[in-house]
């Protein structure tokens, strides 16, 4: 399988993909360093506080996705991308072209998301 990928592309992308995460997350940072004004009202007090959370949870989602992202670059370096890493089989390609830092393939996944339901 991984003779039939674009592995350069797919460093590429992956490289992009990362390079605008950080960018994303730099500015969600950004916000949360932000100060109230001295003495706001309630209302823009509970706005503040809304939009503070909101930053936290996007760049706490940003930094799951780009630890993903770094994973599948050390995969690439490793000589393992593509190959899922419950069962060793090639993930399909069709998979990776829609998740490119996926690490398990659809069966292997499923599996996983059953076993965190049951939980």
């Amino acid at each position: 399988m991984a003779q039939h990928l674009d592995l350069h592309a797919i460093r590429q992308s992956l490289a992009e993909q990362r390079a605008t995460l950080l960018e994303h997350i730099q500015g969600e940072e950004a916000k949360l360093r932000m100060r109230v004004g001295a003495n706001p009202d309630p209302f823009d007090l509970a706005q503040e506080y809304a939009s503070r959370w909101q930053s936290s949870a996007l760049a706490s989602q940003a930094r799951r996705q780009l630890e993903q992202i770094e994973a599948a670059l050390r995969r690439l370096d490793e000589g393992t991308y593509g190959m899922c890493a419950e069962c060793g089989e090639a993930i399909p390609l069709a998979r990776l072209r829609v998740l490119p830092y996926a690490r398990l393939c659809v069966r292997c996944q499923e599996l996983q998301e059953r076993k965190e339901v049951s939980l």
